[in-house]
């Protein structure tokens, strides 16, 4: 057998079993070429001789293997995606001082590491106190892990004198033409040359610097006692830069350097690994059935998402050590026991149903008395300097973070259980650190910098949509507004895909009043969630919209910025902002900002909790210096009419919105409903948070499920695609994320909204919209999809009267309401020579 054969069945998941079997030996012996995992080196031929094993129960020849060359292994690691480095022969010059500073995730940070960018990207700004050893030419890698980015460049201008506004709190300076502004008083700055930027995958793990900003990884700097942290930092960045970049070549250099200034080895200290520690919050189900013996968490929610709180667990691996919380406090110690199982969960009664990952604990020891929330409130300054390194259980208050399974520290334990009598294992001792010298006076303006201050959504609503979308139409009922509940469930889910939608029609159909009633039916209707912004046909650009600055340099806010910031604070509580008329101005002018930012949508938080974008507005004198981005719980719907005295819309806009066609009109009396029903006051932003950014979100059953859907978008895609009509992949992946969502929530028992249903309002909101035109090629594309979307006999060279014959010789219309709007279309071309989705 070849050595590709025999590689062939070697999967991602056996290659980090054998990486967490390796990383518990006693020393890990070092080859030409390492495969880099979790900021560490693993030999590359044994960590695949491992897998091998793993797969078939037998080790392979690794004399033989020793033999071979390299690339072939590393071919086949890379391919599983894992990162694989040659370490060089010789070292660079390892007395040349490099430094590594770390950007951190407060906002006020992340805010100016924004604004000190030049506009090429290629210099970044900073303040000089941070850099007195640094000389001209002196290497410099910076990350910035709560951005996902990572700089390798050389410092290079050694100051620049800054104006400080003390009545604004700003600090201003310029360099070679273009104007700075910082919230704050910095007296002067330094500039980094940018060479080489990279952005990190989600899978990425950094080893934060801790309470510190800076660190040097070569030179006379070098610190023996962080030496070994420091290797771990360069091999992650090792991971993100690729092999022959500049910033790669340095590292290994800053490796060996390390590497040179580590102390002495302890053998009975560093022979053995030190385990990972773990925090969990159990509430009552701390009990020696349940949270004594196992951890059990699901893969999903209700609504289908992942949390980080819950997946970690199948991060964790026997040895690993727990530090068990309950009802009444911090209760218990365990170790883990077993690698981590999918599972159902083993409690019938809980109210978590399906699958998700279970590891085996045993207890060590209960802590009696508990630790309760005065000691932890007592011990917060040292608890947040001692979890500054990790995704830590608890917050700015010193209580618990809500969520499952965090990361913990072992001088975090040490702090937690410093003067009492715990009977814990000699190698678990072994590792806690003395807890004396983290006092409960810890410098306040540490923990600042150390302790994450966004805000995120921790409100949850119990209805489920299926329940109280019925609901919402009886409300509107109520008011005389007569939406059909497909009506009303099209709308939400619109809107629960993508915060965007457009109301389109006649004037009088109902556009504005189905936002509002929908607004106020759940609970926010007043003026300070619901506001409606006429758009005046002079606007050209997003001065009216957003804010301008003034001739004095302050910054004049407009509603929807105002909103935006409101939204920003109060992440639980929905906002809708109106755009009367949206089309009576060019939409591509004042909106375009808008337009652009809404597709930089991204997760701000390891659980997905939060979704940002970036920054619409970010100044010093706005929402106290933060950037303001368009968050999760605000929903922008314009209304459009389609007449002589407004714009048409282009596809750019149409590919970012559902727009959501109103025409259909009956003017018999309804009969007036006498039942009032008052709004609802339990609906939270979680409703209408988008489940999906990304396709690759989908899961497997997800997108099998939805699979006769796409294979109807790519033959309609087809039938567009001569007239230059066809869509990409924007369309298709909100598509998917729409019918998702609907089957996630059952709306399939709502009347008239069936699977078929949902599937024909979107190719009427997603898909006709594009089609326009006078060409032979538009009339065949209106013949062909009336043709696959009905089944009926028609071909392109049939006239208007033989289609209309050949539709009415139906007996059931599918896809009824696209089929009716293809009809009045094909129609118009009939009657015009030309064709368009609107009026």
């Amino acid at each position: 057998m070849s050595l590709e054969q025999t590689l062939k069945p070697i999967k991602r998941e056996l290659v980090i079993q054998a990486l967490d079997a390796i990383a518990r030996e006693a020393a890990i012996e070092s080859e030409r070429f390492s495969l880099l995992y979790q900021g560490k080196r693993f030999p590359l031929k044994k960590v695949l001789a491992s897998s091998y094993h793993n797969y078939t129960g037998q080790m392979p020849n690794i004399q033989e293997w020793q033999e071979l060359a390299y690339e072939p292994f590393a071919e086949k690691a890379t391919s599983l995606g894992f990162k694989v480095i040659k370490r060089p022969k010789d070292a660079g010059d390892t007395n040349l001082r490099v430094m590594l500073y770390e950007i951190k995730g407060s906002e006020a940070s992340q805010a100016n590491y924004q604004r000190l960018f030049s506009p090429d990207q290629k210099t970044l700004f900073w303040n000089q106190e941070k850099f007195s050893k640094m000389s001209a030419g002196d290497p410099m890698f910076i990350v910035n892990a709560k951005a996902k980015q990572a700089h390798f460049g050389y410092f290079s201008s050694a100051s620049i004198k800054a104006s400080f506004d003390g009545e604004r709190n700003v600090s201003r300076f310029t360099h070679k033409g273009t104007h700075y502004e910082v919230q704050g008083k910095w007296g002067r700055f330094i500039s980094i040359d940018i060479r080489e930027t990279v952005r990190a995958n989600d899978h990425w793990k950094w080893k934060s610097l801790g309470s510190s900003e800076l660190t040097y990884l070569s030179g006379t700097e070098v610190s023996a006692n962080s030496a070994a942290n420091n290797m771990e930092r360069v091999n992650q960045l090792l991971e993100l830069f690729a092999a022959d970049d500049l910033a790669s070549i340095q590292l290994h250099t800053c490796y060996q350097a390390l590497e040179a200034a580590l102390p002495p080895a302890e053998p009975e200290i560093t022979s053995i690994p030190k385990p990972s520690l773990w925090f969990v919050m159990q509430g009552i189900t701390f009990n020696p059935e349940q949270g004594q013996k196992y951890l059990w968490a699901p893969l999903k929610d209700k609504r289908g998402v992942a949390h980080k709180h819950w997946s970690a667990v199948q991060d964790l691996r026997p040895g690993d050590v727990v530090v068990h919380s309950s009802t009444g406090g911090i209760k218990g110690i365990s170790i883990v026991s077993t690698l981590p199982i999918l599972c159902d969960n083993p409690t019938e009664e809980s109210q978590w149903k399906g699958q998700g990952y279970r590891v085996d604990v045993a207890m060590m020891a209960l802590i009696e008395p508990a630790i309760n929330a005065n000691t932890l409130r007592e011990l917060q300054k040292p608890l947040a300097l001692a979890l500054a390194d990790v995704r830590g259980p608890f917050n700015r208050q010193g209580t618990g973070n809500q969520g499952y399974l965090f990361e913990f520290s072992w001088a975090a334990l040490a702090i937690l259980i410093a003067g009492r009598q715990l009977q814990l294992p000699e190698e678990i001792q072994r590792w806690l650190p003395e807890a004396g010298h983290l006092s409960k006076d810890a410098d306040e303006e540490t923990i600042e910098e150390t302790v994450e201050t966004i805000t995120v959504p921790s409100k949850i609503t119990a209805l489920d949509a299926v329940d109280w979308l019925p609901q919402v139409q009886a409300y509107m009922a109520g008011n005389g507004f007569d939406y059909t509940i497909a009506d009303v469930a099209n709308f939400y889910l619109a809107l629960a895909t993508k915060p965007l939608v457009l109301l389109a029609g006649i004037s009088g159909t109902g556009k504005t009043q189905l936002a509002r009633q929908f607004a106020k039916a759940i609970g926010y209707g007043g003026e300070s969630n619901c506001i409606v912004e006429p758009v005046r046909p002079d606007w050209a650009d997003s001065a009216d919209l957003i804010g301008y600055q003034n001739i004095k340099g302050e910054f004049v806010s407009q509603r929807l910025l105002k909103t935006l910031i409101r939204a920003i604070a109060n992440p639980d509580e929905l906002y809708f902002v109106i755009l009367d008329e949206m089309n009576l101005a060019r939409v591509e002018h004042y909106f375009a900002e808008y337009l652009s930012v809404i597709e930089t949508r991204d997760y701000a938080d390891d659980d997905k909790k939060l979704i940002t974008t970036d920054a619409l507005i970010n100044r010093v004198d706005l929402n106290g210096g933060k950037p303001v981005y368009i968050p999760q719980n605000l929903m922008l719907i314009g209304t459009v009419n389609m007449d002589e005295t407004t714009h048409p819309f282009s596809r750019k806009v149409l590919d970012r919105a559902n727009a959501i066609e109103m025409n259909a009109i009956d003017l018999n009396w309804k009969p007036v409903s006498t039942t009032k029903t008052e709004p609802m006051n339990n609906i939270y932003a979680d409703v209408l948070r988008t489940r999906y950014l990304n396709a690759i979100e989908l899961s497997i059953d997800e997108k099998t499920h939805l699979q006769p859907a796409i294979d109807l978008l790519i033959e309609v895609n087809e039938i567009l695609t001569p007239a230059g009509l066809q869509f990409a992949y924007r369309v298709r992946d909100e598509i998917a994320f729409y019918l998702a969502t609907f089957h996630q929530e059952g709306l399939d028992t709502l009347e008239g909204f069936s699977e078929q249903d949902a599937v024909d309002y979107q190719l009427m909101q997603k898909v006709l919209p594009r089609i326009q035109g006078s060409s032979m090629a538009v009339l065949k594309v209106l013949h062909q999809l009336l043709n696959r979307l009905t089944n009926a006999p028609i071909t392109d060279d049939m006239d208007f009267e033989e289609v209309e014959k050949a539709l009415d010789a139906l007996s059931d219309i599918p896809y009824r309401r696209s089929v009716a709007k293809l009809r009045f279309m094909l129609r118009r071309f009939n009657d015009d020579g030309f064709t368009s989705f609107w009026l």
